[in-house]
């Protein structure tokens, strides 16, 4: 009986040495009228905000939403090209989002435009 219970000491013991990674997670929606869309020459990201930005967030700077670079170049146009249409006709887009962390570029990271 004693040497199951240091087994399973050990065991209990050992569980806190595994690594737990974290990763990026499309977990959130908003849907609103963009007020601006911004892209910059020295990298792939893809800045926008909302009329009606969020204020806050739990991990990230919430004054814009962004697409990250990592994403493939022919899915970031489809992205860009889907927000530059709705800027345009002032319409509202529904965006996916990461609403627990995982920043891009310091700010709130996109994996949907809609």
């Amino acid at each position: 009986m004693r040497t199951h219970n240091l087994f399973r000491l050990l065991i209990v013991s050992f569980s806190f040495l595994i690594p737990v990674s974290a990763s990026a997670a499309y977990n959130s929606n908003i849907r609103g009228v963009l007020q601006g869309v911004y892209v910059y020459s020295d990298g792939d990201y893809i800045y926008f905000r909302f009329e009606q930005q969020p204020t806050s967030h739990p991990g990230c700077n919430p004054y814009y939403f962004v697409i990250h670079g990592s994403v493939p170049e022919n899915r970031r146009n489809a992205m860009l090209s889907r927000l530059l249409t709705a800027y345009a006709m002032k319409e509202n887009v529904n965006i996916g989002y990461d609403a627990q962390g995982d920043c891009s570029n310091g700010y709130i990271r996109v994996h949907r435009v809609g």
